[in-house]
């Protein structure tokens, strides 16, 4: 928790200065492309040893990354100094979700009881392009739990049109019928 709380002040100051320098998809690149590095556990590894002096850490970055200028290099050292460089993938969708943002494009996460195919995506997606009004990205997640249907988030708001919420509904009203 704590880590997505950094993550995000990092990631707002991040969105503030490449919004200033009118270079948004650049820095998306930029730290995409840090964060899939750091899901090599060894990489990682290397960057949150505490007994790797930060100096070498940084010549580890210089030789791994001669592209990293400027202002992203030095995010990197203070994410190194600070011991947060963990935090960077978190980061990395959090600005991504501010770019977004601000381009008016909202994340869906649809939850399916069986993987669904890109037709019935394509209808779940244009429900909830209908119900938002603004362009959706959608993230299918399969949960057998749910039974059937689908099970939708947009932002803070919720579509559950679940078979198994339809069930709970079906048994509270017959407990209190009975």
């Amino acid at each position: 928790m704590a880590a997505e709380i950094l993550a995000k002040r990092h990631a707002q100051a991040v969105f503030q200065i490449a919004l200033e320098r009118g270079e948004l998809e650049k820095w998306r690149s930029d730290l995409n492309t840090l964060a899939e590095a750091l899901r090599d556990p060894a990489v990682l590894a290397v960057l949150d040893n505490p007994r790797i002096r930060i100096e070498q850490k940084r010549q580890i970055i210089d030789r791994a990354l001669p592209q990293a200028q400027g202002l992203l290099r030095n995010l990197i050292y203070l994410l190194i100094a600070r011991r947060r460089m963990r935090i960077l993938p978190h980061l990395a969708e959090e600005y991504g979700r501010l770019v977004d943002r601000k381009e008016g494009i909202e994340h869906a996460e649809v939850i399916t009881a069986e993987p669904i195919d890109e037709g019935i995506k394509g209808k779940i997606l244009e429900h909830l392009t209908q119900l938002s009004g603004t362009k959706i990205v959608v993230r299918t997640k399969v949960d057998p739990n749910i039974l059937g249907g689908f099970v939708a988030r947009v932002g803070d708001k919720l579509v559950d049109g679940s078979i198994r919420t339809r069930l709970e509904k079906l048994k509270k009203e017959l407990a209190q019928a009975g």
